[in-house]
């Protein structure tokens, strides 16, 4: 790791008054224009989505990484900050929801707010221009003032009708506020992420990422003050006294295969990173090409991602589906989230109402559903010891259209969230699955424990 000792990291974070104001198109469009000048940006994004990141490596040619202060705690915000600015110029930090939006509404816990301050990183505010004029600088006042610091460092009005409009907002804006206006991008249909029933298209579905990319370069170029926002990155000041651990991973001593697909994807850099460090060696392999899961491997990983888009696919290829069954069954320690727990369940209910088979080592059937049925962060407490270690709790979240509708067999763990407590997911032998995502990090001794219990395991 590249940790530089002036502590200088340029960095910014791209926040709003709300969601749908347009963090995401003006995050792309600031990081495809500094990547289009040849500097070597790293994206992040606040809070557990892994939908947004997808997006960043089309416009900086780097993998994007998430930033979670609850899941996480303060130091891993800021050691996973410094780890991924190695070798980068500038990190560029997406917010989430509203700026003072997080899991405690007083305290502002894991907010965007809560990032910036974390990281002492300035705040390019994003407010969406449509249907506004001078009444918009209210809205700027009002987060301006609201906390201090308010970290506010500068504006970017989205949506708006032309030059002449974004003229009015920065008079007014920058009159009431003092706070410069950087910019803005155009209402622009082209600059529209596709989405679906299901909320944002990922980057990977989305036939139209690189014209999006391409045509947010563009416009950064034209309507964006592309060196002043760099001024505001560099201008961050040094993070003196905020040191990453250097942690080197240990020797490879077990082989964990990791599902990586379009049907399988969403897994956080962190969790993958911990792995290596506590001795893995992952092997990437994919069940939507037919890949058996690898001979080699020690234990299992299938993480969330959309099983349903695919579900037809998978489910016609009923020997493999056979010899994951076989394979899990005889053992293989396997964690499963999410997308991975409805792949290894009995079946999967599509959006066209069709049961469609799945793995079936797990007595559970899932369904596909129209709206929402599970959202937030969790505090995961697992039932069965045997997995990490007694009594063992990691942090997560939950995010699903899909739901059980027939299940037999033990809980895996009880999840306490914002609206109660209830058990879910299953737990049988060393198969560890539910809809909860896990952030390994919360619990470092657990994994530490899961990796030397899989050596005694593997021990002749």
């Amino acid at each position: 790791m590249n940790q530089r000792l002036d502590g200088a990291y340029p960095r910014l974070v791209i926040a709003a008054p709300r969601s749908g104001e347009g963090k995401t198109t003006v995050t792309l469009a600031v990081m495809a224009g500094l990547h289009s000048v040849g500097q070597s940006v790293q994206g992040f994004k606040v809070g557990p989505d892994y939908i947004d990141p997808s997006y960043y490596y089309a416009a900086s040619q780097r993998a994007g990484r998430n930033l979670d202060a609850w899941m996480g705690g303060p130091h891993d915000v800021q050691a996973s900050f410094i780890k991924g600015m190695a070798q980068a110029d500038v990190g560029v930090i997406e917010g989430v929801m509203g700026y003072f939006d997080g899991k405690n509404p007083v305290t502002r816990e894991a907010s965007t707010w809560h990032i910036a301050s974390l990281l002492q990183a300035p705040v390019l505010f994003v407010v969406d221009g449509q249907r506004s004029a001078a009444s918009l600088a209210a809205i700027v006042w009002g987060f301006q003032n609201m906390v201090e610091p308010s970290y506010l460092a500068g504006v970017v009005i989205n949506r708006v009708n032309s030059e002449r409009h974004y003229r009015l907002l920065q008079d007014a804006i920058e009159h009431y506020t003092g706070l410069s206006c950087v910019g803005y991008l155009p209402a622009d249909d082209q600059v529209a992420i596709a989405e679906r029933a299901l909320g944002i298209e990922p980057a990977h579905e989305n036939v139209q990422t690189q014209a999006l990319i391409d045509r947010l370069t563009f416009l950064a170029s034209q309507t964006l003050d592309m060196d002043q926002i760099l001024r505001i990155a560099r201008h961050a000041p040094r993070l003196s006294g905020i040191v990453a651990p250097v942690q080197r991973p240990a020797a490879a001593s077990k082989v964990i295969a990791v599902a990586q697909d379009q049907a399988f994807n969403f897994y956080y850099p962190q969790n993958l990173e911990l792995l290596v460090e506590l001795g893995a060696k992952l092997v990437p392999f994919s069940p939507l090409a037919g890949d058996d899961i690898p001979i080699e491997a020690d234990a299992l990983y299938i993480g969330g991602g959309f099983p349903e888009r695919y579900v037809e696919r998978l489910s016609a290829q009923t020997t493999l589906l056979r010899r994951y069954r076989e394979r899990i069954s005889s053992g293989l320690p396997t964690i499963a989230e999410c997308g991975g727990y409805m792949f290894l369940s009995e079946s999967l209910r599509g959006t066209d109402g069709q049961d469609y088979p799945m793995v079936g080592v797990i007595p559970h059937k899932t369904a596909m559903q129209p709206r929402l049925q599970a959202v937030g962060y969790r505090t995961i407490t697992l039932l069965e010891s045997s997995h990490f270690g007694p009594g063992v709790a990691f942090r997560g979240h939950e995010f699903h259209y899909s739901r059980t509708v027939q299940q037999q067999g033990p809980a895996a763990y009880r999840l306490e969230g914002r609206g109660g407590t209830e058990e879910s997911g299953y737990a049988q032998g060393a198969l560890l699955a539910g809809y909860a995502h896990f952030y390994f990090p919360s619990n470092v001794s657990a994994m530490g424990w899961w990796m030397n219990h899989l050596k005694a395991r593997q021990s002749p």
